[in-house]
């Protein structure tokens, strides 16, 4: 054999190696982006957290990476420091797939999303402060 290909074959070896542990996993849920609005229209969010202070309701929009199975995500609402509602959504196999949660703001001042994959553990944490703010 020679030189040549003895380094080639040595180097082919230790490629794998040398790529991060994600990079070989088989897939999984991602956050890509997401973000607090008053509303979603045509399944992208139209106002901001600014936005949410004068709404009724509250809507937490995802745009998630799936590599791997359809799964489900789960947002855990909390309000005003007290976990209030788990939510699940379905997150299908795409580079870019959307969806969203929501729940009434009734007279809450702060308002949290914690999001989960299906083992439970966390991918993303998120907040809103509902108060006026002094000017």
């Amino acid at each position: 054999m020679k030189l040549s290909h003895v380094v080639l074959v040595a180097a082919a070896a230790l490629v794998p190696s040398l790529i991060p542990a994600a990079a070989h996993a088989d897939g999984g849920v991602s956050i890509v982006s997401s973000q607090f609005t008053d509303r979603v229209e045509g399944g992208k969010p139209v106002g901001d957290a600014k936005s949410v202070a004068g709404a009724r309701k509250v809507v937490y929009w995802i745009d998630a990476a799936n590599t791997g199975d359809p799964a489900q995500i789960t947002l855990v609402w909390t309000v005003d420091g007290k976990e209030v509602q788990r939510q699940s959504l379905d997150v299908g196999h795409a580079p870019h797939w959307r969806t969203w949660g929501s729940r009434p703001v009734g007279g809450a001042k702060s308002i949290s999303v914690r999001i989960l994959d299906a083992a439970g553990t966390s991918l993303k944490e998120d907040s809103v402060s509902l108060e006026a703010k002094p000017s």
